[in-house]
């Protein structure tokens, strides 16, 4: 009877929140991302050198890391259903506003604005997934919700070198154009948010009285087996658990970005054409998507958590290593090393969540959830820069994709030892 109220219950709560969810994500990923391809005009109409383009496109990561617990703070005073809504409005109208940049200034302003704007909402989603799904059903949510966002990656290429050629209709340019349409659906999503989202269980009208009791049962007790939950927040996060996690994050951010800002340029340099190179960038992505549904899904099932984060970090590590060593002499293989490179990466991310918020509880997940991500977005910043000297002081992909799959097996290790950084036991499987 208890298994068929929760099949029934937590059906009903992934169809109601997941889809939503999943779409805001995707359109977060393609708004945040939709700037390289706009620059293959724009930088040339704006006078944009690269140096400065580089410069404005990584000012995004600044107030992303910057802004991330000052949103959170206020995501837990005004609650998911209010925040959210408020964060798409935000950064949809930073989105279509940097269609109406002039130079270097003023994109660079535009772009620190939609990180300002972006940054409340993942943490405000990985909270507010601690409120409606039990640990043993989060892990496939959030895989759920991470594979659409990797799918930006594979139809942003496509939708947005489109729209470049939109070049002229209405006065406008196509580079211009591409901000415009791709920032409205934020906008409108943000208008669904106070219909389709509510902040706890016992205000979803959805949910008979009995499914509400059943939910908030399974979630008060998991607060109750919470490690941490009698914990402050700083103290929760200067815990060797913690603090191990939050590196393993950082450390993953360095593969994800080392990969995923140069992937094109790499493929490129295989001899491929543009429109090639376009269509065979997406496929580490499509390989990453599987990936987040494959591990997330089994991780549930089985109730493991660390392995499911450590093994795709190894197999990611073997992928970048294998396409550093092959890229200039058998372009097949390396093709087929980004993909395995992509399997791995994007399959530890939605599982790595399941660790953190379980050690840390409800009272201190949502300031948690923020303080991990900025350290971690601190990546997106420095991994290009790495991967661009590397890439200047040797004159090939080799060693930067390498030193990637380096970041990735010392990824690994950070979350494999952080369990065992304390010494009562850690919260390392689903309860069930």
């Amino acid at each position: 009877m208890a298994t068929s109220v929760e099949h029934t219950v937590m059906r009903k709560v992934a169809w109601r929140l997941i889809p939503f969810l999943s779409l805001a994500y995707m359109i977060n990923a393609l708004d945040r991302f939709n700037v390289s391809i706009a620059a293959l005009t724009m930088n040339r109409e704006l006078g944009l050198s690269a140096t400065t383009y580089g410069l404005a496109a990584g000012a995004f990561f600044w107030s992303y890391v910057l802004f991330q617990l000052p949103a959170s703070t206020i995501l837990t005073r005004l609650g998911a259903r209010r925040w959210l809504g408020i964060t798409m409005i935000a950064w949809g109208l930073c989105s279509t506003g940097t269609a109406f940049v002039t130079g270097a200034t003023s994109f660079v302003v535009m772009r620190f604005l939609l990180g300002v704007a972006e940054s409340g909402f993942f943490p405000g989603v990985a909270w507010f997934m601690t409120r409606w799904f039990p640990s043993r059903h989060r892990g496939q949510a959030m895989g759920i919700f991470y594979a659409f966002g990797a799918s930006a990656s594979v139809i942003g290429g496509p939708l947005s070198g489109n729209l470049l050629l939109l070049h002229g209709w209405h006065g406008l340019s196509g580079w211009q154009w591409i901000f415009l349409i791709e920032g409205i659906p934020a906008c409108v999503l943000a208008l669904l948010c106070p219909i389709l989202m509510r902040d706890r269980p016992e205000d979803a009208a959805w949910l008979d009285h009995g499914q509400q009791a059943w939910l908030r049962g399974q979630l008060d007790a998991e607060s109750r087996q919470s490690a941490t939950q009698t914990l402050g927040l700083m103290r929760a996060l200067a815990t060797p658990t913690l603090m191990m996690l939050t590196v393993g994050y950082l450390l993953i951010g360095f593969g994800v970005y080392s990969k995923g800002f140069f992937l094109p340029l790499m493929i490129k340099t295989m001899g491929y054409g543009d429109q090639t190179v376009g269509y065979l960038s997406s496929l580490p992505n499509l390989c990453g998507v599987i990936g987040m549904i494959v591990f997330s899904r089994s991780s549930d099932r089985t109730g493991e958590r660390v392995w499911h984060v450590a093994l795709p970090c190894l197999m990611a590590c073997a992928g970048l290593m294998g396409a550093g060593l092959t890229l200039a002499v058998n372009p097949v293989v390396a093709m087929g090393c980004f993909c395995l490179a992509g399997f791995g990466i994007s399959a530890s991310l939605p599982c790595f969540w399941n660790l953190p918020t379980a050690w840390l509880g409800p009272a201190a997940a949502a300031g948690g959830i923020a303080v991990i991500n900025s350290i971690g977005n601190i990546s997106g910043y420095a991994a290009p820069q790495l991967v661009g000297l590397l890439r200047d002081a040797t004159g090939s992909y080799e060693i930067p994709m390498i030193a990637a799959s380096l970041f990735m097996l010392a990824a690994a290790a950070c979350v494999l030892v952080a369990p065992r950084t304390e010494a009562r036991p850690s919260p390392i499987r689903a309860t069930r």
